[in-house]
């Protein structure tokens, strides 16, 4: 009888420890849409959370490293975005962004992955052909019928560009993959 209640003891220390173990390694910031997630870089995913614009709690986080505001209601973007200068990840997709993408995007030099795709996008602006570092650039399944030809700026690092689903003329998508001719180009 008592070797059971001694097992017994062990097993309910080890859930005890099990689950405080879980619980303590949760983000305690998953319902509040203005704070981020810092587990190993500085992630602010507000995806998903009916957000309708971006307010300063969230361009306010400068030192966010990655951006994630997909699955949204979002319909512009502000430019103090461009304060956000050490975002390498910035995700918008399946969103309600039309027209273009504020020319402050060229403030967020670090970029490498900029998704803006599943939206209602029919431009480009010029100022993306600033960002540098930029590998992956996904505008795809939005209203895309021109480029800008600063683009080519783009041609030593941008690896993938996705532009599938845009009423892009072949004649464009000929000019892009001369302009970017080391760029996987999806159309």
């Amino acid at each position: 009888m008592k070797w059971i209640i001694g097992v017994l003891i062990i097993v309910l220390a080890a859930v005890a420890i099990f689950v405080g173990f879980s619980v303590g390694n949760k983000s305690s910031n998953t319902n509040n849409p203005g704070s981020n997630n810092t587990k190993s870089s500085n992630i602010l995913d507000l995806s998903n959370r009916g957000l309708t614009k971006v307010g300063s709690d969230i361009y306010s986080k400068t030192n966010a490293t990655e951006l994630i505001l997909s699955y949204n209601n979002i319909r512009t973007l502000p430019g103090e975005m461009g304060r956000m200068t050490k975002v390498t990840v910035f995700k918008i997709d399946h969103n309600l962004l039309e027209g273009s993408l504020i020319g402050e995007i060229r403030q967020m030099s670090q970029l490498k992955i900029l998704d803006v795709s599943n939206n209602n996008m029919t431009g480009m602006p010029a100022e993306i052909g600033q960002l540098s570092k930029l590998e992956t650039l996904n505008y795809s399944n939005n209203k895309i019928t021109g480029l800008p030809n600063e683009l080519a700026n783009l041609k030593n690092n941008l690896k993938e560009f996705n532009l599938s689903g845009n009423p892009l003329d072949q004649t464009t998508i000929n000019k892009l993959k001369t302009t970017l001719p080391n760029t996987n180009i999806i159309f």
